[in-house]
């Protein structure tokens, strides 16, 4: 039972410095992951307002009861950003070390976790980024094309 309770608050703590409070800015892109007792909703954003480049994935759990998200080390999510060749030009992850150890997170009934990252872009152009959460049994992956001025 302690072990139940005490991971899943390691990892909280852990994810503490990803996850921010919510933010301004529209809903680009939902994805939803069903099971038989339910629906986990992801909702992507890009903010690119200011001079550097907002992402978001909100994970939204729409079932009646606690939902836990499994993930198979300490890499819960991973923003990579395309250009308009489709070459990779940027990766959240790129370079970041991750635990190896599993990670659960606990979603409750009707409520929902965000992960929220910045990039600096080089230029102008056309984008593309591509959102992925990285759980075992909920994974999620959604493109969202964004021009820069």
């Amino acid at each position: 039972m302690l072990r139940r309770i005490f991971i899943p608050m390691l990892a909280a703590a852990g994810l503490a410095f990803a996850c921010v409070p919510r933010g301004s800015g529209p809903l680009a892109k939902v994805s939803r992951a069903s099971e038989a007792d339910g629906t986990v909703v992801s909702h992507v954003a890009v903010d690119t307002a200011n001079g550097s480049v907002g992402f978001v994935i909100e994970v939204s759990n729409e079932t009646g009861k606690r939902v836990e998200m499994t993930f198979p080390d300490g890499r819960t999510h991973d923003f990579i950003v395309l250009d308009s060749a489709g070459r990779e030009v940027w990766r959240w992850s790129a370079g970041r070390m991750f635990t190896q150890s599993i990670q659960n997170r606990l979603i409750d009934a009707h409520d929902s976790v965000i992960y929220r990252e910045r990039w600096e872009p080089e230029g102008p152009g056309s984008y593309t980024l591509v959102a992925q959460l990285h759980s075992e049994n909920y994974p999620m992956q959604q493109r969202v094309e964004f021009l820069l001025h």
